[in-house]
C-alpha cells in the first residue's frame, strides 16, 4: 500500500465515523427505590421458592420410615441369648448344723 493510498483511508475512516452516530451505551438499571413494589415475576419466584422449601421440610419431617435392613447370605441375628435358669441349690448329705 502507498503512503497517499493510507492517507486517503484514515481520512474515509475518519469522516465515516464521524457521519455515522455512536450506537447507545447499555447503562445499569436503576435501583428500585424503597418501598416500592416487587415485580410480578420477583414475587412469583420467591413464591415457587418458598413452596419448594415448605415441601422439603415437610418430606424431611413426615416423610417415608426407613426399611429394615435385609439378612445378608441368610444370615438372621437370633438376638441375645436367653437368661440362665436358676438352678437349685444342692441339699446336704446330711444334717446341719452336724454338731448339735
Amino acid at each position: 500500500m502507498t503512503r497517499e493510498r493510507a492517507e486517503a483511508r484514515a481520512a474515509a475512516e475518519a469522516e465515516a465515523s464521524r457521519a455515522a452516530p455512536r450506537p447507545a451505551r447499555p447503562t445499569r438499571p436503576r435501583p428500585r427505590a424503597p418501598g416500592t413494589p416487587l415485580p410480578p415475576d420477583v414475587k412469583a419466584f420467591l413464591a415457587g421458592l418458598a413452596l419448594v422449601g415448605v415441601a422439603a421440610v415437610g418430606w424431611l419431617a413426615f416423610g417415608p420410615s426407613p426399611e429394615p435392613i435385609a439378612p445378608v447370605l441368610g444370615f438372621v441375628d437370633a438376638g441375645p441369648p436367653p437368661a440362665p435358669t436358676p438352678e437349685p441349690s444342692p441339699t446336704p448329705a446330711f444334717d446341719l448344723p452336724w454338731w448339735k
